[in-house]
Order: C-alpha cells, then structure tokens, then sequence
C-alpha cells in the first residue's frame, strides 16, 4: 500500500483545524499571510534587480531615476505589508513581541517613508548649500541601506522554508555555496565592478576564492577590482567565512521565530550546543561575538596601519576589509604584494593584530561559545566545563604554531630573509606558521624558500584550522584523533581515551575517513593538474594543497594556470570548503540501513 503524499513541514495545519475555519482548510488570515509572503519575495527580488543596475551598470539619468523609483517602490511596498500584517494580527502587541527584529526594521523604513520629503525641505532651509549635495548623497546611500534591508526578510523566508525541508544537510550547504559563488561571478561581471573587464573563467575564480575563504587570485584585487568590486569581495568572504546555511539559518530564526526543528538542530550541531531551548541565545552570542570581533580588529588596523599602507578606498575600508579578511580566514588584500608591501612586512602591531584575527576566526564556533561558557560560570559547575572538542582543538593549535615557528626559522633561506634581524626572522616565521593554517597572508616571497620549507607549509596547510571555524583543511582535531587511533593500535588497545574521556568510535571513523578522501582527492586533482599545467610538481603540489585547504598561499603560478588548471583549482576550494566528507554526502546517494547483520570475517591488514 502506498503512502500518502507528504505534505511540507511549513504548510502543515494545527491539530484540530485552523482558528476560524473548518478542519483542514485554511482562514483568512493565512491566504492573506501567503499572498504577503509573496509579495515580500517579488520586493525582494525587486530591489536587488535596481540596486544590481543602479551600481553595477553605466545607467544614462532616465534608467537611473526607473531604478531609483524602484527601490522607494520596494520601501513602499514594505511599509504597506508591515502595516496589514499588524492590523490583521489578533493581538498587535504580541504580534511585535514575537517578531521583534522585523517591527524594529518597518519603524526604520517607515520612519524614512514618512520623513523623507520633509527631511528634504528642512535640509534645504538650514543646511549650507556647499554641504547639500553631501548629505544628498548619504541620503541616498541611507535609502539604499534600508532596500537592501527591507529585501532581506523575503529571501531569509524562502530560504529558511529550504532549510527547513527534508533536503540532505550536506546537498544544502553544497547548493548553497553553489549559488553564492554564481551571484559573486555575475557581480564580478558587471562593467562597474572592475576596472577594465575580467574573463568568465576569472570572476569563477575569484568569486569560488571569495565565497570558499581561500585568496588564491588569477587577477590582482588590488588592480583589477573597483570599489563596487571589492565590496563584493568582502561581502563573499564574510558570508562564505560564516557558512551560508549558518547565515540563512541564522536569519531565519529571527526573522520566524516560530522556525521549524529541523532550522534550530542544524544551528545546535553548528555550535556543539547541548540545548536545544538555548539555541536561538547562543546563535545571537555567536553572531554578536563575530561581528564584535571583526570591529575590534578594524578599530585596532584603523589605529596601527601605517600611513603608507592605506589603501584606496581610504583608511575606514582598509582596515574594515582586512579585519574581515583575517577573521573569515581568507587572505585577500588590498596591496598587488598582500603584506609583503614595505610598509607592513615587518610592522609588528598590524601583523599581531593580523595573527589574533586569524587565530580566534580557526578556533571554530564551538569552543568559542564552551570558553564564552565558561568564563561567564567563573569555571565552576557543569556548564563550566570545558568539553573534550575544546581541549584537544586547545592542544593541538598551539602545538602546530610552535612546529612551524620552529621549523622556518631553521629551514626557510633565501634572499627574503637577508638582512633581518632574529627578531624579525622570528616575527617572519611565526607570522607564516599562523598564516599557512588556512589564512594564506604572506609578508616575503614564498616562492624563494627551498623545498623543505615548502614541504612544512604543505603540512600546515594541510591540517588547517578547526571544525566548525572559518577555516579549512582536514582540521587539527581529525589529524589529532587519527594519530590517537594509530598509537591505540600499536599499544595494542581498540579504544581512544583522551582526557580521561573516552572518543566516540564514529568520530575516530569520520576522522580516517577524511585523512584518507583528503590524500585521494589531492592525489588525483595534482595528477590532473601535472597533466594539464607545464609548471614544475613541486609548486603545482603546494598549490593542491593550498586550494585543498583553502589557504591561499601561492608560489606565484595561479595566473598563469591554464583555463583547465584554473576550474581543477575552483573545484579544490569547493570541496576544501564544503568539506571532504561534507561533499561525499552530498554527492553520493544515501543507502537504507539494512534491517540484519552480515558474519563477521577478518581481512588481512598489515
């Protein structure tokens, strides 16, 4: 006998039938909240179609006056749906209870509804006329903030139904990075977003780069890109540094409280939360966490950079793209020679703001919020304590940024380090040994450091960052446990304790698991590269592991690749970001468990 059709998780009716209707067929209410639904979705769509071609295309006054009217449609549209859903709400004030985020943003964009022709007036009775068209200009900017805002709500609701649907998990965070990697290369393609054009195979490259946190880059950011370009760049990094599904998912609690489980479980494995009940307040803490940190890290390069190192787009650009940029892991810079330019190499206050930026972005979102946790409970209690994920990623990080340290300064030469001081050689290698674990910033030439060298870097890469970080590679705790299986096996024990802890046997298997995809993967994408590429194999091997890990560092080959070199290298950074396992699950059809067990036999492993 067949099973019925299933219905979707977000149009299920309640028990018993819907207030004011009869069983099973939906009131007023809800084909008035459909309807607005979609117009939400229409005005959303609507209002990223006129800010694309207000700033991406050379509009002559008539298209742009089309694309402003547009966008005072959208608030108008906003405005109008905001007040419906109040007036037919059954209790207003707890309408704004539960939906606190969207009744703060109608007030905003109501208030700028409201005001806006009067604001003008009075703006041009009291304001300077020398100063008019300044504040004309912010007007506008404010005006376009508050479309892009009122945009955000229609697409978080059709992305959290998504989300909340029975697609695979892995399928959705793939599909997800898929789709902001298209919108990253159609952005990097309008006439404005570049100075003077880019390829296709380019603006792929770039924006797979962007959204996957690597800065690899065919083309020069800091030559190629225009302003428009390089806010798209650091829009790319930051939503691809956060996870895309963590950011829809994210929105979608607050902007739909009423979210599904399945919304709020897949934010509690993000985190590592315990309780689910607690997961909306730790998203927020994370979120304000993330955003807390990057503006310290920009507060503080606003205040270091050296005059000589400011960028084009001003000082307030500068160290807000950078600090983003090392949080998220991703290496881009606004200098053609990353920080290697003269003024910064050797600037230590910029570069240990670099370093903590990176570090705190690869410790990963869990044993932030266990060490948030723990410091707030004063380290007594249950809550307190610090979970086994913790201690080990705590463990290991240090360790690998004291291996590198050390094994630079004794095997990295080359004209790059002539003439430095220890201190500036120590500064040097402990500024890479940091950087290789997936942040890819560079202050020398990494070409020029010998084999050996190179070979340590590739390790570091390879390991990368922590789980559920900004970070990539096959993360510091799956290396860690791998290693701990092997010295079970070889004292003759089947069981990984660790802190008085005993791991669970599926983590120690996800962990060979990805050791081994990982040697797979790069094995067969180097081989694909040796056959396509005439570079040498030891610089196409260190950018394998580089893309692999979502790294960045280079020996200098990335323009140069040819257009399969190139897309081999796109798919790198996907699958390093994604996940090696993360992508298999995505990729291959999931079986159902068998009801029965087969005998067991023994295969000879030696």
């Amino acid at each position: 006998m067949s099973s019925p059709a299933r219905t979707p998780s977000w149009r299920l009716l309640p028990r018993g039938g819907l207030p004011g209707g009869e069983a099973g067929r939906p009131t007023w209410r809800h084909r008035l909240r459909a309807a607005l639904d979609a117009s939400l979705l229409v005005a959303a769509l609507a209002a990223v179609g006129a800010l694309v071609a207000e700033h991406g295309f050379p509009l002559a006054p008539a298209g742009l006056a089309v694309a402003r009217t547009i966008e005072r449609g959208v608030l108008l549209l906003f405005v109008l749906q905001g007040l419906v859903r109040f007036a037919a709400a059954r209790s207003p004030l707890a309408f704004l209870r539960r939906h606190p985020v969207q009744g703060l943003l109608f007030a905003l964009i109501l208030l700028h509804v409201l005001d806006g022709a009067a604001g003008g007036a009075f703006l041009r009775a009291v304001v300077p006329r020398d100063r008019l068209a300044r504040l004309a200009s912010l007007y506008v900017v404010l005006t376009q903030v508050l479309v892009l805002f009122a945009a955000l709500p229609g697409l978080v609701l059709y992305s959290g139904r998504l989300t909340a649907s029975r697609v695979a998990p892995s399928l959705l965070i793939l599909g997800s990075f898929l789709v902001v990697i298209a919108a990253g290369t159609g952005l990097f393609l309008l006439p404005r977003a570049t100075v003077a054009g880019i390829s296709p195979v380019d603006a792929l490259f770039m924006a797979t780069s962007a959204a996957c946190v690597t800065g690899l880059a065919t083309v020069d950011p800091a030559a190629t890109f225009t302003p428009l370009g390089r806010l798209v760049l650091l829009g790319l990094m930051q939503a691809g540094g956060l996870g895309i599904m963590f950011l829809t998912t994210f929105f979608s609690l607050f902007f739909a409280p009423a979210g599904s489980l399945r919304q709020t479980a897949s934010i509690q494995a993000l985190l590592g939360e315990d309780s689910l009940g607690r997961v909306k307040r730790t998203a927020a803490a994370v979120a304000l966490t993330v955003l807390g940190v990057e503006a310290l890290g920009a507060l503080a390069l606003y205040q270091l950079l050296p005059a000589g190192a400011v960028g084009e787009g001003g000082r307030v650009f500068t160290a807000v793209f950078h600090a983003v940029s090392a949080f998220c892991n991703a290496g881009f810079a606004l200098w053609t020679d990353n920080l290697a330019h003269p003024a910064l190499r050797l600037h230590a206050p910029t570069l240990g703001v670099v370093m903590v930026l990176v570090t705190v972005g690869g410790i990963g979102f869990p044993v932030l919020v266990n060490l948030a946790r723990a410091v707030r409970h004063g380290g007594r209690g249950p809550s307190a304590r610090l979970t086994l994920h913790t201690r080990l990623v705590l463990v290991t990080s240090p360790a690998l940024v004291v291996l590198g340290t050390v094994g630079l300064l004794a095997l990295a030469r080359g004209p790059a380090f002539q003439g430095m001081t220890p201190g500036e050689r120590l500064l040097t290698a402990l500024f890479h040994s940091v950087s290789a674990r997936t942040a890819g910033f560079n202050t020398v030439d990494v070409a020029g450091w010998g084999p050996a060298a190179l070979f340590l870097v590739c390790f570091l890469m390879w390991v990368g960052a922590s789980p559920a970080s900004t970070g990539g590679g096959v993360k510091t705790t799956t290396v860690a446990l791998a290693l701990l299986n092997i010295r079970a096996i070889a004292t003759g024990g089947h069981k990984v304790n660790l802190f008085r802890r005993e791991v669970a046997p599926l983590a120690v298997d996800r962990a060979f698991s990805t050791v081994v995809l990982s040697l797979f993967v790069g094995s067969t994408l180097l081989f694909l590269l040796l056959v396509t590429e005439e570079a040498p194999f030891l610089p196409l091997l260190f950018e394998t592991v580089s893309a692999l890990g979502t790294v960045g560092l280079s020996t200098g080959i990335t323009p140069s690749l040819s257009v399969p070199g190139k897309l081999l290298v796109v798919v790198l950074m996907l699958v390093g970001r994604v996940g090696l396992l993360g992508t298999a699950l995505a990729l291959v059809r999931t079986r159902r468990r068998e009801p029965f067990d087969y005998s067991d036999e023994d295969v000879l492993v030696t």
